[in-house]
């Protein structure tokens, strides 16, 4: 949530979070939940999150080397090789391993050579929270770059809850020199049969290339040039587009006849080969035929190979309605206000109103009122966002909802985090909020809980560090008790706050 942003020149988020099937102890999964759904859905105009433009056009590369568009890399296909090395040494036998941003701590390994590990980690940090970890922005990552490179944006379904690794999984990602049944054992331990194992790697293989900047024994030197300073070379005629090209020319024998890891001169590098011809090519003569739906299918399994001790959400979906950068704020006569801001993605044929009309709900009678006007709009994959603001004050304490759309979406105007009130000022945050008077007697202490997103050795992924902010009383306001805080913390960026007071805290 939005806080104060116009007066801070760092992000800020105040979650207003119960323990409700915490990934995070604290968090609760309704806004993990909500931050995949706005990365994946606000990709452009307003309100949008930066990730989408990362993969788009799908050959951009986003990543952080010298040479920049020249450098011969595409995000969209490192996200992918990401993903694939971060969940392969998975033991799905023993619960351990899959995709868990372990690999953030293995970049230094041969089998990870290359930009991608780093690259990827870096761009991902920037967004990371205790809402959305990085495992769970690999896992968006992957089908933001398929989707931008031509396959459906609803193909692969996204789940939330996937839990950051603290340290380096085991080693064992297969290479081009490894043999075929080495190989095959590895993917097995992973939870992939043959026929799946030989499908993913050429649904990945659809995108992206082979270095000689990290393989010159397969790619020489004349690939490189000022235009593509790391000499790659595609695995198929369409390295930007997720299509069976890969699959049709290494069958027919056409343009790059499968790519490098099929035609190196270096008949021991030829692992794709190995794979493909592994059945006398009936899986690649099969995916041919059905391309989107086995590799939307196989990318889904990749993506959700995970812990035995990790439970992960129903798939997360696009919402039509929905509100969000709510924050309440509080006058000194006690009256209680909120604001934020409604969302309308539009995926038919129903045009966006003028306004939007909302009821809030309450102990004393509801109360309708109207949004401010159109504030922007914005792209999606989905279709097109519209945005209003709405401000307005409600009947406090007792106020249980907001209606609008047909959507409910729930208030507690107990304990109120000021969002307005508070600030950040270098690398202090000071705390500002309000609780219901009727409910502070016999509670005990008020105390802030600050997320904070720290960086941690050996890998360029951040943990999350809590922070505990005392609050003190030092006023009222009619109904409620006012309390302050304040802490000095390692970074101010992607942090979320919430207030408890005794055994009861601030909701979303």
């Amino acid at each position: 949530m939005a806080f104060n942003r116009s007066n801070l020149s760092r992000s800020f988020i105040l979650a207003f979070a119960s323990l409700v099937l915490a990934d995070i102890p604290g968090i609760d999964r309704r806004d993990s939940i909500a931050e995949l759904e706005h990365i994946l859905v606000d990709n452009g105009g307003y309100n949008a999150a930066p990730f989408f433009a990362a993969v788009s056009p799908c050959s951009n590369y986003a990543g952080f080397a010298e040479g920049g568009p020249n450098q011969g890399e595409q995000t969209s296909a490192q996200w992918v090789r990401f993903a694939f090395h971060d969940f392969v040494t998975a033991d799905v036998a023993a619960g351990t391993g899959g995709l868990d941003a372990s690999l953030g701590f293995e970049a230094a390994r041969k089998e990870n050579m290359g930009l991608f590990v780093d690259d990827t980690m870096e761009f991902l940090a920037d967004s990371v929270s205790a809402y959305l970890g990085t495992a769970d922005h690999v896992a968006l990552a992957v089908l933001l770059a398929v989707a931008s490179c031509g396959a459906h944006p609803q193909a692969i379904p996204l789940r939330v809850g996937r839990i950051d690794a603290t340290q380096a999984g085991p080693a064992g990602v297969p290479g081009p020199f490894d043999p075929l049944e080495p190989t095959l054992a590895r993917f097995a331990k992973a939870g992939f049969a043959a026929n799946e194992t030989i499908a993913l790697t050429a649904c990945g293989h659809s995108l992206g290339r082979v270095h000689h900047s990290n393989f010159p024994e397969i790619v020489d030197a004349s690939a490189v040039s000022a235009t593509n300073l790391d000499g790659g070379v595609a695995f198929d005629s369409t390295p930007a587009a997720v299509d069976s090209n890969v699959m049709t020319e290494y069958l027919n024998g056409t343009n790059g006849q499968g790519g490098p890891l099929v035609t190196s001169s270096n008949i021991a590098a030829r692992s794709d080969l190995r794979l493909y011809s592994s059945d006398n090519n009936a899986t690649i003569k099969a995916l041919s035929q059905t391309f989107a739906q086995t590799c939307s299918a196989l990318f889904e399994k990749m993506l959700n190979t995970v812990p035995r001790s990790v439970s992960l959400s129903d798939p997360v979906t696009p919402q039509t309605w929905k509100v969000t950068n709510l924050i309440y704020d509080i006058s000194d006569d006690g009256s209680v206000r909120i604001e934020g801001l409604f969302r309308y993605l539009k995926t038919g044929d129903v045009a966006a109103p003028d306004t939007v009309s909302y009821t809030t709900i309450s102990s004393a009678p509801s109360t309708k009122h109207d949004s401010n006007g159109v504030v922007g709009t914005g792209t999606s994959l989905f279709g097109n966002t519209t945005y209003w603001s709405f401000e307005g004050a409600i009947a406090s304490p007792g106020t249980t909802s907001l209606s609008f759309q047909g959507v409910e979406y729930p208030l507690n105007d107990e304990i109120l985090l000021l969002s307005a009130q508070s600030n950040i000022t270098g690398d202090v945050i000071r705390i500002k909020a309000a609780s219901a008077t009727s409910i502070t007697g016999g509670l005990g202490s008020a105390n802030a809980i600050l997320y904070v997103p720290v960086a941690q050795e050996g890998s360029r992924a951040v943990r999350i560090s809590q922070v505990t902010v005392p609050l003190t009383q030092f006023a009222t306001a009619g109904n409620y008790t006012l309390y302050q805080g304040m802490a000095r913390v390692e970074n101010t960026d992607n942090v979320i706050a919430k207030v408890v007071l005794g055994d009861k805290e601030s909701q979303t």
